[in-house]
Order: structure tokens, then sequence, then C-alpha cells
């Protein structure tokens, strides 16, 4: 019994609220990432700028520029549910004490053996990433401030359409004589 209460005590869970130590500085720049927004909803599609806007569960994302290699993007309407695969530049750095910036997310925990970062968002939500060899993880720890930019989405599937708009969308309608 006394085993398993000194055991139970050992583990606690990984807080981005840990204070890194150190002077303010940028510790990785850089950090190209992916990741699929599911369920995501349109909330509004500028064809002229190329760029969506996605929320997801009610939370809006920062808008999206649309890859070159995307080629379903003209097909997405204000509404559409779908699943986008996104990719971020992350740079990971220690905020001066005095709290004046605002991260977008925090580095909860590092496991340089696997390549493995993972970040909590302001917005509580957590999320592991898989970084690239380039990356140097040694010196990247818990609490350090992670800014999210150069937002792009890679791939775009839509998910819910009527069995008529998806014959409409891929050219294959009933009428088509074939």
């Amino acid at each position: 019994m006394s085993v398993a209460v000194l055991v139970s005590g050992c583990w606690t869970p990984p807080s981005a609220d840990v204070q890194p130590g150190g002077r303010p500085r940028v510790v990785a720049r850089g950090i190209e990432v992916e990741h699929v927004a599911q369920f995501a909803r349109v909330e509004a599609i500028d064809r002229a700028a190329r760029t969506v806007t996605l929320s997801v569960r009610g939370v809006p994302l920062p808008p999206c520029r649309i890859a070159p290699s995307v080629r379903n993007w003209g097909e997405l309407r204000d509404g559409d549910r779908v699943d986008a695969t996104i990719r971020e530049l992350l740079t990971v750095y220690v905020a001066p004490a005095s709290g004046s910036l605002s991260p977008d997310a925090r580095v909860l925990s590092v496991d340089p053996s696997y390549r493995l970062l993972a970040i909590e968002y302001s917005s509580g939500g957590t999320e592991t990433f898989k970084v690239g060899l380039r990356t140097r993880m040694e010196e990247i720890g818990a609490g350090d401030s992670v800014a999210i930019r150069s937002v792009e989405a890679v791939a775009l599937h839509v998910r819910r359409r009527s069995n008529r708009e998806e014959s409409s969308l891929s050219g294959k309608g009933a009428a088509s004589g074939s």
C-alpha cells in the first residue's frame, strides 16, 4: 500500500505554466509542422486572395492561404465542413518576465528521442507535433512560449455534401448520358 502511494506521488502531468529560466531569447524558429483540423467549418472565403477562414468547435482559426497544390478549393462554400491539413511555422522563445507578450501557445513537453513537441494553445487545447531533423530540440523546454505563423492549408477534404451536390461537383450527374 505504501509503495502505491509513493509511486503515484512521483508523476505529475506536464504543465505549460512552468516558467523557463534564462534571459528572453528565441530558442528555435522556422519549425514547420502540419496538423489536421477535423470537422472545421468554413467561415469565409476570399477567392481573390486565395484564403479561407475556418473555425473548430466555434473557435476561429487565423485565415489560411490556400497552397497551390490544393485543387478543390474552388468547390468550397461558406458553412461547409472540412478536414483541413494546415502547415504552420512555429517559433519557440523565452518571453520577458514582464509578460508583455501573449504567446499563441506554450510548450508542455519535449521528447527529443522521438522528435515530439507537445504544446498547449492559449485556448486550452493541446497538440503534439513530430518535428523535422533540422530542429534543435535540446534548448526547448516546458513553459517556453510559442508563436504560430505562416498558416497555409495544404489539403482540404469536404466532409458533408448531399449526393446531388457531389455529383454536380465531380461532373458525374445522372443526365450525363453515360
